[in-house]
């Protein structure tokens, strides 16, 4: 009887045996780890690189062992936060190999955003085969180069938008991006829903045309990662509204108003190579470092000459951008810059490659003031076109009691201040723009009890700005030229 009974044990062991192995390795093939039929299955490559013109781009999986049929599964994805929407994602998937097939392929849609700059990132990945396992590689990069080579620049026409622009003014059919929710008076919109009139205020100032600027800055910006930060802002930004300029910012050669240029001078050069490199076809506006050119009175003949070598190397490279005017700083009247010495730097700095300049970027002057000290600088350069920044001067400056002692700005953040004309067909000869380009709201510094840190969104004082603003064009009575396009 004890015989039997191992008889019996035995042969119910050989049974499950039989029954459970196929069971088990078909489980281990499938997720990767073994397989009885040999061989494995595995990218061709572990790096694709597809042009952005592509269209589709096929993606080669390939076996070792062609006996008998395999089913593999796979998918694509983002590599990190990268990728954006040049390619539309793949999702999990499954790829058929007949016997005797060794090599099997799946397409990938590329979007041609017809971009110029840093190639974005996709991830190709196998997750399961069988009857064969996966072997090396089973994830691939796809390297999405954006190579569409930049487009012939029109001088004529530099946004290349379908009306042709008339007296030298490329912003006069500009379809300006709107900041919106990424503007700082955008994201403080929440927090004053109660409020009506505040929200109100902030509403104008996120939502107008012209209004803001994205600012960038090698301080916080490193150059290793600039061109693909800046390209993917762009590319973003032209995603949610089509066919629109967006204007940005730099502010980077005033690190320290009074600091020795040389000490970086290497170092901008390299950060501006990737900004025009970010930019490459997109339509854009760009303020070129803001306060460079007024903030020179603490300088040494020689590190002024650093600074306007920096600037002029700035200009010519991204002067190569088709779509992208450049305004270089050109102070403020009351800098104690006179305006033949600011078109005497401006022209050192190849102002004659840019579009031209701006004035009052950081001050208070009347707006008739600014027109005419900026028409000045316009006719020494011959006949550069300028933009007013209007987001805080429609009042003027502050004129304290004793002007002598305090100047006209005895405040960083002077109380009673309001908005100018915010338009880019201003009527005036030279003048490409009243534009508040210096987000309305932002402190200038803590020289007020109170006062936010420098560039720190102010709700309140921004609200004051819009209720104390106007329209019109104010100030002192000058001999101003007109448009003879805008009489």
């Amino acid at each position: 009887m004890p015989t039997f009974r191992r008889i019996i044990f035995t042969l119910t062991g050989l049974v499950t045996l039989l029954v459970s192995a196929p069971q088990a390795l078909a489980a281990r093939a499938h997720d990767g780890s073994a397989s009885s039929a040999g061989g494995s299955v595995s990218f061709s490559s572990a790096v694709y690189d597809a042009n952005e013109n592509a269209g589709q781009f096929a993606v080669t999986v390939q076996r070792t062992n062609t006996n008998g049929p395999e089913v593999v599964y796979y998918g694509v994805t983002n590599k990190g936060s990268e990728a954006g929407n040049n390619f539309d994602k793949v999702h999990n998937s499954e790829l058929d190999f007949a016997p005797g097939q060794s090599t099997a392929t799946f397409n990938v849609t590329i979007h041609d955003q017809g971009i110029n700059g840093p190639a974005r990132t996709a991830r190709a990945y196998l997750y399961g085969a069988h009857p064969q396992p996966l072997g090396e590689p089973h994830q691939a990069i796809i390297n999405l180069l954006q190579n569409d080579p930049l487009a012939a620049p029109d001088p004529s026409n530099p946004l290349g938008y379908p009306q042709v622009p008339t007296d030298g003014d490329p912003l006069q059919f500009v379809n300006w991006y709107i900041y919106g929710p990424q503007s700082p008076a955008g994201a403080a919109l929440a927090r004053y829903k109660g409020n009506p009139a505040f929200a109100q205020a902030l509403h104008t100032i996120a939502y107008s045309p012209g209004s803001g600027t994205y600012r960038f800055w090698m301080w916080n910006h490193p150059a290793s990662t600039l061109a693909s930060t800046v390209e993917k802002y762009l590319a973003d930004a032209e995603l949610a509204q089509p066919n629109t300029t967006i204007a940005l910012s730099s502010y980077s050669l005033v690190h320290g108003a009074c600091e020795s240029p040389k000490a970086i001078k290497s170092r901008y050069e390299n950060w501006i190579t990737q900004l025009a490199k970010g930019i490459g076809n997109f339509r854009v506006v760009l303020y070129l470092e803001e306060d460079s050119l007024i903030e020179t009175h603490c300088l040494s003949h020689g590190a002024i000459m650093t600074r306007l070598s920096e600037l002029a190397y700035a200009v010519k490279a991204l002067s190569a951008d088709p779509h992208l005017l450049v305004y270089m700083d050109a102070g403020a009247p009351d800098a104690s810059i006179t305006p033949q010495k600011m078109a005497s730097y401006l022209k050192q700095a190849d102002i004659a490659q840019a579009q031209g300049f701006f004035v009052n970027a950081t001050h208070n002057d009347w707006t008739t003031t600014d027109v005419a000290y900026g028409q000045q600088i316009a006719r020494l350069t011959g006949g550069k076109h300028f933009i007013v920044q209007t987001d805080d001067n429609g009042r003027g400056p502050l004129v304290p009691k004793d002007r002598v002692k305090y100047g006209n700005e005895s405040l960083c953040n002077p109380a009673g201040r309001g908005v100018g004309p915010l338009t880019w067909n201003t009527g005036y000869e030279y003048v490409d723009g009243f534009l508040w380009f210096n987000n309305p709201g932002n402190s200038d510094g803590p020289c007020g009890a109170g006062d936010p840190p420098v560039a720190q969104f102010w709700p309140q004082y921004a609200v004051g700005l819009i209720q104390h603003g106007t329209s019109r064009v104010t100030g002192p009575r000058f001999n101003l030229a007109k448009s003879t396009t805008n009489e």
